[in-house]
């Protein structure tokens, strides 16, 4: 792999934007805003803004890519490619006016969407140019050079950044010139880019040029016989072995294992691609067994992800990830019978119905948002009409206790909804307003979480004004301490004051001695139970904010008088009894 000379990439960066012009600008205006960023040339109104035009700009890139090469494919004139890419930047303009960043919710409403519309684009890369019946040997090798061109890129980026900042760092050193961290960040978008854009659109292939035969590179032969096959067949393995330990302890998997069925499937599917052709010129079994019982090992596998999702989502309902999720293996499943059943062997399936997939589920009804919305309020309306808090179509207060998990399911939908717009809908006209605000509208529904007797309930301590200034008067010395509820053999040397194991003692040790000598200890008892007066008797979980002289309490002692000062701290109450779990402190010393 030779790097490539300047003069290479003058021609190259010339020729690609002759052949791709819509594609080297939206990369220029792209790494151009991103410079600006780094620059801190823009205030935080605007930060936004010039966000939304590199995301607009990022679209782009494969957008005026694939119109090019869709224009080629069907031997357009050069003016109908221009033209074409004309109404790519029609395009362009609807997708920045949609993306608007200062809508309220922007990551939840549109992110989803827009991630799925830039793979739909970088797929229309892929398969555009072969929507007709040109042949799936021509389709794989435009896709196979497509990849190579893409990783040789990347490789004289990362070589090109690494070679030039060490010139700048050696010039930083040696001559005393400074260099500021942004000219780093500076180089690397403008390689990344701009140069590795104009390099990989240079190497375009085209897809008029005819092959004959695939010939695989010993790199392509090698990457998928010893590196790639292998690796898929090692992960498959586990995974058979996490279902066979399923059925023996015969419980239904976690929604974890989904996501590694998808993410192993998919390194499959790509070692499927690379490998399609190279059986014709390997006839080795490893190669020639891969290909012909690839689907057969995935199908099982779909089954144990439908039922790790299934599982999540009958317990908690629809989220986005787990329609995701179950969008992909719906997907896999369909790629899985089409292989399994079709004699045509069709490798264009696969990108086509990923982006057909894509658009169905970021758009429309049947949108992931969409889908999640209505799933978590059904939950949510569910479970107010069993507890008398839903009626004609909207909320209203109640008196009805909801047990624990109804409480969970009730707080963690009304959050999810809230983040989505999803509960004006459900609230009286004249309480939507409350939308906004999941721990006001639970206040408003009467809706608490009950505290069963016995339970451990905590308290958490932190300073009203950290500024606030401390009197050391009458002490000698000051230790800034982190207490713990740590046993005596667990205990660092650096420590003089600790906890007792049961938190209700203040223990000073003389750490001198080879072995750690209690001086003396503190009851924290009264302290303790004026502390715990703070806490809510309706709440598990409370959160209080005091002052320095609320925060401080004085100990006496024989040998010593202490002045204890919370900064931050954690009691927990048990049948009435309160313990310090642990603070950090500030500990006040008099010696006697």
């Amino acid at each position: 792999m030779k790097l490539p000379s300047p003069g290479f990439l003058l021609s190259a960066s010339y020729q690609a934007f002759r052949r791709f012009p819509g594609t080297m600008i939206c990369a220029i205006l792209g790494t151009t805003l991103i410079l600006i960023l780094i620059e801190n040339h823009v205030v935080d109104e605007q930060e936004k803004d010039y966000i939304r035009l590199i995301l607009t700009c990022l679209l782009g890139v494969p957008l005026m890519t694939s119109l090019v090469a869709i224009g080629e494919a069907r031997s357009m004139s050069e003016r109908q490619v221009l033209l074409l890419q004309l109404g790519g930047v029609g395009l362009l303009m609807l997708c920045w006016w949609w993306l608007d960043m200062h809508q309220k919710d922007f990551d939840y409403l549109k992110l989803p969407g827009y991630c799925a519309l830039l793979l739909f684009m970088h797929l229309a890369v892929s398969s555009g140019p072969f929507l007709n019946e040109r042949r799936i040997r021509d389709f794989w090798d435009y896709n196979r050079q497509l990849f190579a061109n893409l990783v040789t890129g990347v490789a004289f980026t990362l070589i090109i950044f690494v070679g030039l900042s060490l010139a700048l760092l050696a010039i930083d050193q040696l001559f005393g010139i400074s260099i500021r961290d942004n000219w780093y960040g500076r180089l690397f978008a403008i390689l990344a880019g701009v140069f590795n854009t104009a390099y990989f659109l240079f190497q375009f292939p085209n897809v008029h040029s005819d092959q004959d035969e695939v010939a695989y590179t010993w790199v392509f032969r090698n990457l998928c016989k010893f590196i790639l096959i292998p690796i898929v067949l090692f992960y498959f393995m586990i995974l058979y072995a996490f279902g066979a330990k399923i059925g023996l302890e015969w419980e239904l998997p976690n929604g974890w294992i989904a996501s590694l069925v998808l993410g192993f499937s998919v390194a499959g599917i790509f070692t499927y691609l690379l490998n399609f052709y190279l059986p014709e010129e390997d006839k080795s079994i490893l190669v020639s067994g891969f290909k012909r019982w690839f689907w057969w090992v995935v199908l099982p596998l779909t089954g144990l992800l439908f039922l790790a999702i299934g599982r999540r989502i009958s317990d908690y309902g629809v989220t986005e990830e787990r329609f995701i999720v179950a969008s992909l293996g719906v997907w896999l499943l369909l790629n899985c019978l089409y292989f399994l059943i079709s004699k045509n062997d069709n490798i264009k399936f696969i990108p086509i119905s990923l982006g057909i997939f894509a658009l169905l589920g970021s758009f429309g009804p049947l949108s992931s948002v969409a889908v999640s919305v209505r799933s978590q309020s059904g939950i949510l309306t569910e479970i107010l009409e069993r507890n008398e808090r839903f009626a004609n179509g909207s909320m209203k207060p109640g008196t009805k206790m909801l047990t624990d998990q109804e409480y969970e399911k009730v707080y963690s939908a009304t959050l999810y909804l809230s983040q989505r717009n999803g509960l004006a809908t459900l609230l009286p006209f004249t309480v939507d307003s409350l939308a906004d605000d999941p721990h006001r509208l639970l206040e408003w529904l009467n809706i608490e979480q009950s505290v069963k007797e016995g339970a451990i309930r905590t308290l958490n301590i932190s300073a009203d004004d950290y500024t606030e200034p401390m009197s050391v008067q009458g002490f000698d010395l000051a230790y800034k301490i982190d207490l713990a509820t740590s046993q005596l053999e667990q205990r660092q040397v650096e420590k003089i004051f600790e906890c007792s194991p049961d938190g209700t003692t203040l223990e000073w040790w003389d750490i001198s001695k080879e072995t750690p000598v209690l001086l003396e200890s503190y009851s924290l008892q009264p302290a303790l139970e004026r502390w715990a007066l703070k806490m809510d008797p309706k709440q598990q979980y409370h959160y209080v904010n005091l002052n320095m002289e609320e925060r401080s309490v004085l100990l006496p002692g024989k040998k010593g008088n202490l002045k204890l000062i919370l900064e931050n701290a954690q009691l927990d109450l048990e049948n009435g009894k309160a313990r310090l779990e642990g603070a950090n402190c500030w500990i006040l010393l008099k010696k006697k």
